[in-house]
């Protein structure tokens, strides 16, 4: 069975082509993952993955002419990955795509089944920042746990430079995913400020595949994809 990972939150920059990006680095070497960048305005991952080559990754619309998500759009484009060879399919959703969605699911498609019925499972990772982003993005995740019928599917991820000097928060957060029962996961610990965290955060925008990486910026990517990068 195929597995489809969408990365989502509706709350824009809190760090959801970050995370694509380092699974990106993390399955590099993987012929059988590719990436969808599903975010028509930034188009981030297109830039970030690009290491990856045309074969593995491309961006894709769902939003008509007036940014409304169109069902169609994507119940299709999921129908025509069934035969391609890839076992794991990881979608960079934007926030105007992640927004709708719940609401698409909720209304308008039994979604579960249709993944059953092509054979796929689909997996939620969700994207929590903190400082002004954090109710939001959680209202999202509330929101998305409601609809969602399989909980374990949903992985909640804290991008850990946004809670800077807010560990109060990020204890809530941990705390809150405790009672749901989700996984948290922790990712991007890199400083802007730092001279190694930008020069990594530099690598990803340029879309650098590892190998190339500066000696201190390898050795400290490498700790993050073994540590954090699981799933």
């Amino acid at each position: 069975m195929k597995q489809v990972h969408f990365i989502m939150q509706s709350k824009g920059g809190v760090g959801k082509s970050l995370l694509a990006a380092l699974i990106g680095l993390k399955s590099q070497n993987s012929e059988s993952t590719a990436f969808v960048d599903l975010d028509c305005s930034t188009k981030s991952s297109m830039r970030q993955l690009k290491f990856l080559g045309g074969n593995r990754l491309e961006a894709v619309s769902l939003l008509n002419e007036k940014e409304v998500l169109v069902r169609d759009n994507l119940v299709s484009y999921l129908e025509s990955l069934v035969n391609t060879p890839f076992e794991e399919i990881i979608f960079d959703f934007g926030a105007p795509e992640s927004e709708q969605f719940p609401a698409l699911i909720e209304r308008d498609l039994p979604f579960e089944e249709f993944m059953d019925m092509l054979q796929m499972k689909v997996n939620y990772h969700i994207v929590i920042g903190g400082g002004s982003a954090y109710i939001p993005s959680v209202q999202f995740l509330q929101n998305l746990y409601r609809i969602v019928d399989n909980k374990t599917s949903l992985t909640v991820w804290a991008s850990i430079t946004t809670f800077n000097h807010q560990p109060m928060l990020l204890k809530e957060l941990q705390q809150n995913c405790d009672k749901l029962g989700l996984k948290l996961c922790k990712f991007g610990d890199f400083d802007p400020q730092s001279h190694l965290g930008g020069q990594i955060l530099d690598s990803i925008r340029l879309g650098i595949p590892l190998e190339e990486y500066s000696p201190g910026s390898k050795l400290r990517m490498r700790k993050e994809l073994t540590e954090n990068i699981n799933f």
